[in-house]
C-alpha cells in the first residue's frame, strides 16, 4: 500500500526531464490501489501541475480507473453475468466514472413507462413490438448513426440514450432492456458486423394473464424463436430464411450463435471490443487499456 505523502512524491516527479525518472513514476503511479485513486484526482483538480504532470496524471487516472472496472466485469461474468445493465454501466464508467446503474435505469424507465401505456394483455409477440418500435423509433427518435458510425460514445449506452443515435448494439441492448421490463422475452443475437435480436416465447411467457404480471425474464433464453428484430433500421422484423439470406450477402457461413440467443457475458465482450475498435481507430492510448480487459474477458 503506498501512502498519500509518496502519491504526492510520485506526481511530482512526472514532469522530470529523464524519461527513465517520469517514466518509473507513471508505472507506479498506475500501480496504486483503486482507493487511493481519490488523491490523483485531487491533486489534478488543484491545477497545479505542469502541463506534462497534467497529461501523465491523467493517464496514470484512466490506466487505474480501466483497470479496476476491467476488474468487476470480469466478477460480474464470473457470477454468472445475469444482469446486462450492471454490465453496461461499468463499461459507462471506463469513460464517464460519474454514471451510476441508476441513472441508467431511470432513463429506461422512462421508455418502459411509455410503452407500459400503450400495452394490454392480449396483445401478439407482433404487436408488442410494433409497440416497442413506436416507442423507441418514431417517439423517442432512436436511430442508427450513419454518420459517425466508429465513434466510441456508440459504445456507451448513457451517450445513446442522449443522443437517441447508436451503432446495432448499442440500439439492441437499450431495446432488450426496455422490453425484458416489459415481460417480452428479446434477447441478442451475436450475428457479426451487425447485431440482431430475437423474440423467444415460452409457455409461460406466451400465456401471462395480464401484461403486468411479476415475472423475471431470465437472464438465459429459454424457447422457441418466433422472429427476428433489427434494431438499427428501426426494428425491421423477419424470419430464419431472411436471416440465412442475410449471412449469404454477408459472406458468413451459417453456424449456431449466429442464429441463436447470445448470453449477457457475449454481449458485453461484443461491446468492448466494438470499443476497443473504435479507440484503435482513433489512434487513443485508450485502445490498449481496453484490450487488456478483453483479454482477460476472454480467458475467465
Amino acid at each position: 500500500m503506498i501512502e498519500s505523502g509518496k502519491i504526492i512524491a510520485l506526481i511530482s516527479l512526472l514532469d522530470d526531464p529523464d524519461k527513465a525518472v517520469w517514466e518509473s513514476a507513471f508505472n507506479e503511479l498506475t500501480n496504486i490501489e483503486f482507493e487511493h485513486i481519490h488523491v490523483l484526482y485531487d491533486y489534478l483538480e488543484q491545477g497545479t501541475e505542469t502541463a506534462e504532470q497534467h497529461e501523465r496524471l491523467e493517464a496514470c487516472i484512466d490506466k487505474v480507473r480501466h483497470e479496476h472496472i476491467g476488474n468487476q466485469l470480469l466478477k460480474w461474468k464470473n457470477d454468472g453475468g445475469k444482469k446486462l445493465l450492471s454490465a453496461m454501466a461499468l463499461i459507462c464508467q471506463l469513460r464517464y466514472p460519474e454514471i451510476t446503474e441508476e441513472d441508467l435505469h431511470e432513463k429506461l424507465e422512462t421508455l418502459r413507462l411509455d410503452a407500459w401505456l400503450e400495452f394490454h394483455y392480449d396483445l401478439t409477440s407482433f404487436e408488442k413490438v410494433k409497440i416497442l418500435n413506436y416507442i423507441l423509433f418514431q417517439l423517442h427518435g432512436f436511430r442508427g448513426d450513419e454518420t459517425n458510425f466508429m465513434h466510441h460514445d456508440n459504445s456507451f449506452i448513457n451517450k445513446v440514450l442522449e443522443s437517441k443515435k447508436g451503432n446495432p448494439i448499442s440500439l439492441s441492448i437499450i431495446y432488450i432492456l426496455v422490453a425484458q421490463r416489459l415481460n417480452v422475452p428479446v434477447y441478442g443475437i451475436n450475428l457479426p458486423k451487425h447485431f440482431i435480436m430475437a423474440y423467444i416465447e415460452d409457455e409461460e411467457t406466451g400465456n401471462l394473464e395480464n401484461f403486468n404480471d411479476l415475472q423475471d425474464i431470465g437472464h438465459k433464453a429459454e424457447g422457441e424463436i418466433k422472429f427476428y428484430i433489427n434494431a438499427y433500421n428501426g426494428g425491421g422484423v423477419f424470419n430464419l430464411e431472411q436471416l440465412r439470406g442475410i449471412m449469404m450477402e454477408m459472406e458468413l457461413e451459417e453456424k449456431p450463435e449466429y442464429i441463436n440467443p447470445c448470453s449477457n457475458s457475449d454481449i458485453a465482450l461484443r461491446v468492448l471490443m466494438n470499443l476497443h475498435n473504435s479507440y484503435k481507430h482513433q489512434e487513443k492510448p485508450e485502445s490498449s487499456y481496453i484490450d487488456a480487459i478483453i483479454q482477460k474477458f476472454i480467458k475467465s
